[in-house]
Order: C-alpha cells, then sequence, then structure tokens
C-alpha cells in the first residue's frame, strides 16, 4: 500500500516513537485516546520543543469520561485494565504540566491539549503532518491485547498533499472531535 514503510507490533514501538519525535522539524501532532503510553516518558517532547517545534496533544476529555459511567466501563473491559480513567487523568495532567512549562518558560515550541469527547479505537502519533514529507505511525487498538496492536510506519506518503489516504484521514478526524481545524488553530 502507497505510504506504508512498516507494519509493526509492540516490539517496535519505542524505535518509531523516537524516530518520529527526532524527525520533527516544525510540528508533531500526537492524536489517542487517553495518551498514557507517550506521558511515561516525556523527554522525546521536551526535546523536540526544544527544537523549535509545537507539539499538538489531542486525546478524549477526562472530565467528560468521568462523567460517563458506561464508557467508562467499555474502556476497562476494552483495554483489560480497572481504573483506566485514572491514567487518562494523570496523561492530560502529565501535558497541562507541559503546556504551562513552555507557556512560561518562553521556549521556541509550545505545546497544546485539545480535547474531545467521544471513544476512538486508534491513536497516531505524526511529525510535520502538513509539509512536504510527513513522517509518522498509525496504531489500531485491539481488544485485549495490547501488545497485539497493529501498527503502520508512514513516510512521505508518495503522492500530493491532497491525496495522502492515512494522514489526511486521521487528521479529517481529530479536526472533527475537537470541533476545528487543527492546521489553523492558532497558527501566526
Amino acid at each position: 500500500m502507497r505510504g506504508i514503510d512498516a507494519v509493526g507490533g509492540d516490539y517496535s514501538r519505542e524505535t518509531d516513537a523516537h524516530d518520529v519525535w527526532r524527525s520533527a522539524e516544525e510540528h508533531v501532532v500526537c492524536f489517542g485516546v487517553g495518551l498514557t503510553g507517550v506521558t511515561k516518558d516525556v523527554d522525546h517532547v521536551v526535546e523536540a520543543v526544544g527544537r523549535g517545534v509545537r507539539v499538538d496533544f489531542v486525546m478524549v476529555d477526562p472530565r467528560w469520561l468521568r462523567a460517563h459511567r458506561r464508557v467508562r466501563g467499555l474502556l476497562d473491559d476494552f483495554y483489560d485494565e480497572y481504573a483506566f480513567v485514572d491514567r487518562v487523568e494523570k496523561a492530560h495532567a502529565t501535558i497541562t504540566a507541559l503546556a504551562h512549562r513552555f507557556g512560561e518558560d518562553g521556549e521556541n515550541g509550545e505545546v497544546r491539549l485539545h480535547t474531545y469527547q467521544a471513544w476512538v479505537q486508534h491513536s497516531a502519533t505524526i511529525a510535520d503532518p502538513w509539509s512536504d514529507r510527513p513522517k509518522g505511525y498509525m496504531e489500531f487498538h485491539v481488544f485485549r491485547r495490547r501488545p497485539a496492536w497493529i501498527r503502520l510506519v508512514v513516510s512521505g506518503f508518495d503522492g500530493p498533499r491532497d491525496n495522502r489516504p492515512y494522514v489526511s484521514h486521521i487528521l479529517h478526524e481529530v479536526d472533527r472531535l475537537i470541533g476545528y481545524q487543527l492546521a489553523s488553530a492558532g497558527s501566526a
């Protein structure tokens, strides 16, 4: 399939994530349910922001999740863990602290947090998504099989900006979930 460099599972996750964050020149969009994985170790985020990269995190609103008991129950069952919402709240707090830290320190880059009120079963991290050479990966979450998640590693997308099936669909979905166009939100 056009634009796919590799298909991987849990064994390649750390390498894939490191490559995407390291390759970012201007922007990273990190989209997911709770962003619990990416917030375990934020060194790559801090390094990217230090190079002047803008990072947009897009995740489920933990207050909305806390208020919807049935959705919480579905997530607990889907991810096969008790109180998944607690980890989502912790990830939200970590990202909020990063946004405040870089906003106050006057770093070149910035961290922004966007939330949505829904549940999706995939995630994506894309470096320079609106450039001529985006690079990223998408993960499709599998019921109760976290290590068995399916990861597509993509780059270049081998086509014009208006014909990037993976990135364009993910970015369109993100825009629909948050209710505005992320590409133009807060741009100079």
